[in-house]
Parts: structure tokens; sequence; C-alpha cells
């Protein structure tokens, strides 16, 4: 692993990483664009969680979002990897701090992807109707 880590990140010229830092850079720029359009200028600039449930109802908003989810966890993600290549300097710490940093990424984006994939209006009305039975019944809403 660390043969593998020297040949890697910055102290091997970087250019990979660099290359991926502008492409992913790029899709942030295309898909935020795409976030703030639908979500905040075409439905008047009120943002409810009524609206955002119905939108990602819709498979191509769900796809603008993980696209935006994947590149944005990337991009992160190796911007920390190369921050960890050019200042920790101890071969051990350097192999402990990138994998965590890539595990924290993953961690992330499994979360991100279960929430968007999953999140369907009738669900979220199911939930809010039987917070609200509790709540009038006395009980506490969880």
């Amino acid at each position: 692993m660390l043969s593998m880590l020297k040949r890697s990140g910055t102290k091997s010229g970087g250019s990979t990483a660099w290359i991926w830092q502008r492409i992913t850079g790029l899709v942030l720029v295309v898909t935020l664009f795409l976030h703030y359009l639908f979500l905040h200028f075409l439905n008047g600039g009120t943002v409810t969680w009524e609206e955002v449930t119905q939108r990602l109802s819709s498979p191509l908003f769900k796809m603008i979002d993980l696209t935006f989810l994947v590149a944005a966890l990337f991009h992160a993600g190796q911007g920390l990897v190369i921050n960890i290549h050019d200042y920790v300097h101890r071969p051990g710490w350097r192999v402990t701090l990138v994998t965590l940093a890539w595990l924290l990424m993953l961690t992330l984006l499994i979360t991100g992807t279960v929430t968007i994939v999953t999140l369907e209006p009738a669900y979220i009305d199911q939930l809010q109707l039987g917070a609200a039975q509790a709540v009038g019944a006395g009980g506490v809403a969880r």
C-alpha cells in the first residue's frame, strides 16, 4: 500500500488528481446551476419541504442531485487527499488519513444516495400523518 501511495498524489506530479479536480469542478458548476435554476428560480424563490419531495419524485431530478452529490464528494475527497499528501510526511500517518478520508466520503456517498433514491412524497406524507396522529393523541412525535 505504501508503494501505491508514493506513486499517487502531488509528489508524483499530481496530474491525474489535477485533471479530476477540473472535471468534477466543471460538473459541480453545471449541476449547481441546474439545482438553483429548478429549486430557487423557476418556482418563485420559495422552497418548501413539499416542493423538494415533489421534485425528487422525478427521475431526472434524482439524477441531477445524484450527479451533484457524487461530484461534490469526489471533488472534496480528492482535495482532502491532495492536502494530506502535501502536508503529512510520515507514510504511516498518510496512509491512515487517506484511508479515513475516503471512508468518510464513501459513508457520505452511501447516506446521500439512499436519501435521494428512497425519498418519495407518499412515504413522507405517511410519516407526517403518523406524527400528527401521535401528537393529537397526546403522544410525543419521535
